[in-house]
């Protein structure tokens, strides 16, 4: 139960964080290095790891996509 919740979680942070990368200039490399302490992640590790999870490509290719 504690799983499913966690996942869920997890994918909201995920989904707030393209939401963040999207309305940032690409220019802006200290917000976008901060946004997985701005998502609420504990370390940039679980961040990547779930981004490329939900998101299935990594956060630096998502941006260098944008």
């Amino acid at each position: 139960m504690l799983n499913k919740i966690e996942t869920k979680i997890n994918r909201s942070r995920v989904k707030y964080a393209i939401s963040l990368a999207k309305s940032l200039s690409p220019s802006d490399i200290s917000a976008i290095n901060k946004i997985w302490e701005l998502c609420g992640f504990k370390s940039k590790k679980e961040f990547e790891e779930n981004f490329e999870t939900y998101n299935g490509t990594s956060f630096k290719d998502y941006i260098k996509n944008l």
